[in-house]
């Protein structure tokens, strides 16, 4: 019984895998046999009416069954063939809709495999996908660098803030101190150079100070970014001379930090192009917390830009690739809206479930084949 069963196994399985070798033939042969398939099947009918019917019928029923015969046949003809196209082609359709995907930014999409596939154009879909993965991989490595160059200049900015607020401001305002006992001096020479360098050392301290604020505002890291945000809006509005409005939406907790230092830099970014760039007469900053999103809003009314026209070399080009990398690194997303004239608006918004890639971690290498 059980040789039995083994001699007939070989049998089963080579009559199931007739249907699955003519699944895997080419296009050309699978409509080769579909029309032949037509041909035979018109010959053998054709032939058995005839000898049916022709017989007993006059020449006009013969007239007839012959229209009949011929419009029945390129009826079969067309539909077996559009049947048989269409199942054979739905690989490249599929290959088109991946293909859209990824120009529409989808790099997930994938080709998947179809039940009528034609070798060749598997491998290209094969082919296809492995470049798919690999350009992921690349995506994912260049993401990872440029994060830790942005991690880099964050802790540079910060370092050099400290030493700007724990050295040279302290320096300054120990001088500061030292030229208010000279103003009660009674020499009128040394009082005046006294009160003159005391009105120059002010002015130096508060330049620091500013500088300090533009590397890393304190206010960020201990009240968070709503009140970091609130001081940009002022300092902008009292160098630039124009209404800077600041609002907020929504949640009021705070956001994770590294969210809210790429939803500050963009808005920084955002406010120091409006001053270099804009000429407005007005600004505004708003912040939106909806859900599982946060939104970062910079608009003005001034001379607004071409955003094709703009390059990497110039100033509006590099900071809009560092506003898109930096929310890049939080999964985020930046939308520029600019008329010209009609001011500009431009929008980060970032996904709060979104897993970040944290300092010491790095995508996988990938092995090149040997």
């Amino acid at each position: 019984m059980i040789a039995r069963m083994t001699n007939s196994s070989p049998r089963q399985d080579s009559k199931l895998q007739i249907p699955a070798r003519l699944l895997r033939l080419p296009i050309l042969y699978k409509v080769l046999i579909s029309n032949a398939a037509i041909v035979v099947a018109g010959a053998v009918g054709g032939t058995w009416t005839t000898l049916r019917v022709a017989e007993a019928a006059d020449v006009a029923t013969q007239t007839e069954l012959i229209f009949l015969f011929a419009t029945i046949g390129m009826l079969l003809s067309v539909v077996v063939n559009y049947l048989a196209l269409r199942a054979a082609f739905q690989p490249v359709i599929s290959l088109e809709r991946v293909a859209a995907a990824v120009r529409a930014g989808d790099w997930t999409a994938r080709a998947l495999p179809t039940t009528f596939s034609d070798p060749q154009i598997a491998r290209l879909a094969d082919t296809f996908n492995a470049t798919l993965d690999e350009l992921a991989h690349d995506r994912e490595q260049l993401r990872f660098l440029s994060g830790q160059g942005i991690r880099a200049q964050e802790d540079e900015r910060n370092r050099i803030a400290r030493e700007l607020h724990d050295d040279t401001a302290q320096i300054l305002f120990a001088q500061l101190l030292r030229l208010t006992g000279l103003k009660a001096s009674p020499h009128e020479q040394v009082r005046a150079t006294a009160a003159e360098l005391e009105d120059m050392t002010v002015e130096a301290i508060e330049g620091v100070r500013r500088l300090a604020l533009e590397l890393r505002p304190p206010s960020l890291d201990d009240l968070g970014l709503r009140a970091a945000l609130d001081g940009l809006a002022q300092r902008f509005g009292d160098q630039l001379g124009i209404p800077v409005q600041f609002t907020t939406h929504g949640e009021r907790g705070r956001l994770p930090p590294e969210v809210e230092l790429v939803l500050y830099r963009v808005a920084q970014e955002a406010m120091t192009n409006v001053a270099k760039h804009a000429k407005a007469s007005r600004a505004s900053i708003e912040l939106s917390r909806q859900g599982d999103h946060a939104t970062i809003i910079v608009r003005d009314d001034g001379r607004g830009f071409a955003l094709e026209s703009q390059s990497r070399s110039d100033g509006w080009g590099l900071g809009l690739f560092g506003m898109e990398e930096r929310l890049a690194l939080v999964g985020g997303s930046l939308v520029i809206d600019s008329r010209l004239p009609g001011g500009t608006e431009v929008r980060g918004r970032v996904p709060l479930h979104v897993r970040q890639i944290s300092d010491g971690e790095q995508p996988e290498m990938k092995q090149s084949a040997s």
